[in-house]
């Protein structure tokens, strides 16, 4: 029964955390054989502070992709 821990920075939504854990299991199935059901994963979230890539801190790649993603939406006034 394989059980896998992804470490992750915040910030994805529910639709990506979905779609991570269905390709991780879909990988685990195909390289071991284990079936779907057996297949256990956790994402656990950090926030960008406590991450650090290629000795860079805090690069906020979700983060950043969010406020961009929010910024390109249209303002309601009100």
């Amino acid at each position: 029964m394989p059980f896998i821990q992804c470490d992750l920075e915040a910030g994805l939504s529910d639709d990506e955390k979905i779609a991570l854990i269905n390709k991780m299991t879909e990988i685990t199935h195909k390289a071991i054989g284990s079936a779907n059901a057996h297949i256990n994963v956790v994402l656990r979230e950090h926030p960008a502070s406590n991450i650090g890539e290629a000795g860079v801190p805090a690069r906020a790649l979700v983060s950043k992709r969010n406020a961009a993603a929010a910024a390109s939406k249209p303002r309601k006034v009100a």
